[in-house]
């Protein structure tokens, strides 16, 4: 049945039921053009004008976003006098009816939320858009085929403007319980991080069925404002026969971190996390007797390298060396056998030049013996006789040098040896 009226504040669209209420109303409708089912968000009458201007910026961007795990926007009427917008349907509901049903999700649920969550911080804070709100009441989700669940991240927008509008103590319970520590202490300076803190307090819950942090569990806000501030999150508590990831279990702890420099907030590491935290879940819940195998095969990877056959292949290398002491060995007999002959050369060039300087003067010294052995006993008493041998070795020495001494030989004795044929015969004479 209506909740209201269809022409007066809302045209175009039948109203179908009430969803919800919060700081805003929601409504199920249907659009009258096309008859697509539709969720339309309206503020009460008489929003002031700063709201109102804030919310049309924030609108505007929305209607941009096309993304699988973002609500899209579709209309925004803002000077209507009851403001609203209008959003896709989503036929499953949200995270929170989901859990008041189930008590909590199993891990490969969890997971692919947080993957989800991701995805959708991927899609609007590059863009500037901070959510400041993230809890299940904004989580919605469909039902696939597959069975599988798909989330997409709804209300953008609407804490800001909660913070804007109201005071820290005009916020819900459910607000509280979801807020990063600095949202406490200042709600408007926030960033992104405020976003991944309130995203791990949303998976704790649907881990343990409980939030790290609850108002019904501490006597007052302040008591509740100090343990947030202050208290690290207590460990998550699963049902027996689940199995904790070791990366989602490091996500818990990196998204809770209580200050913000320290706080996990880089979507690609985030992904990465989930993405690890998916193969160590996948391992765990393989059967146990798949898993032998891939010991096995560890264990039988030494048994083709056998340690005695090492020395073996080490063997062949002293081939080359010792071919290579044989080369060297060669090497030094050449140089030796070249050095050898070199010096043999140079000997017998010695030799051979010596020979050639002697022989003529050993020839002319002969004959010339051979002429004056009658004579012996004349050259022992007169020292004439002893010019012709000077004469005979000066000749020589003309031969062999150009400049012979001229001093001690006469005019004459340069004659060739027919002259000392001539002398002989006058020796004889002065003899007689």
């Amino acid at each position: 049945m209506p909740t209201v009226s269809v022409n007066t504040h809302f045209p175009g669209y039948e109203i179908i039921g009430e969803l919800g209420r919060s700081n805003a109303r929601v409504l199920k409708a249907r659009h009258l053009a096309t008859g697509n089912l539709v969720a339309i968000k309206h503020f009460a009458l008489n929003t002031d004008a700063e709201t109102l201007r804030r919310f049309r910026l924030e609108s505007e961007l929305m209607t941009d976003i096309r993304h699988p795990n973002v609500v899209s926007v579709r209309e925004v009427q803002l000077d209507m006098p009851m403001p609203f917008i209008v959003m896709e349907w989503i036929e499953g509901g949200n995270l929170r009816a989901l859990l008041t049903e189930k008590g909590h999700l199993e891990i490969p649920t969890v997971i692919r939320l947080g993957l989800q969550m991701a995805e959708a911080f991927q899609a609007i804070h590059p863009r500037g858009i901070i959510h400041r709100d993230i809890k299940p009441e904004n989580i919605l989700f469909r039902s696939l085929p597959s069975g599988e669940l798909h989330f997409l991240l709804t209300d953008f927008g609407v804490a800001r403007l909660r913070e804007q509008s109201q005071t820290l103590t005009g916020q819900s319970l459910m607000t509280y319980e979801y807020a990063s520590p600095e949202q406490f202490e200042n709600p408007r300076g926030v960033d992104v991080a405020t976003d991944y803190y309130s995203l791990g307090v949303v998976l704790y819950e649907c881990l343990s069925g409980r939030v790290p942090f609850s108002m019904a569990d501490t006597t007052g806000i302040a008591t509740f404002m100090r343990e947030v501030l202050q208290t690290p999150h207590p460990p998550v508590f699963l049902p027996a026969d689940q199995f904790l990831p070791p990366s989602l279990s490091t996500v818990l702890d990196w998204t809770l971190a209580k200050n913000p420099a320290e706080r996990l907030s880089d979507v690609n590491e985030l992904v990465l996390l989930f993405g690890q935290a998916n193969v160590e879940q996948l391992q765990h819940r393989r059967p146990t007797g798949l898993r032998p195998p891939v010991v096995s095969r560890t264990m039988a990877a030494p048994k083709p390298l056998p340690v005695p056959e090492l020395p073996e292949t080490i063997e062949p290398e002293e081939e080359p060396a010792r071919s290579f002491t044989g080369w060297q060995i060669g090497i030094v007999v050449m140089v030796v056998f070249l050095i050898g002959l070199a010096a043999f050369y140079l000997y017998e060039g010695k030799k051979t030049g010596a020979d050639t300087t002697v022989a003529p003067d050993s020839v002319s010294v002969v004959a010339d013996s051979s002429q004056t052995e009658p004579m012996q006993e004349d050259t022992a008493t007169s020292s004439s006789s002893e010019e012709p041998v000077e004469s005979t070795i000066d000749s020589t020495q003309l031969y062999s040098s150009p400049a012979p001494n001229t001093e001690t030989s006469p005019p004459t004795v340069p004659i060739a040896p027919p002259d000392s044929l001539k002398t002989a015969p006058d020796s004889t004479k002065t003899g007689n």
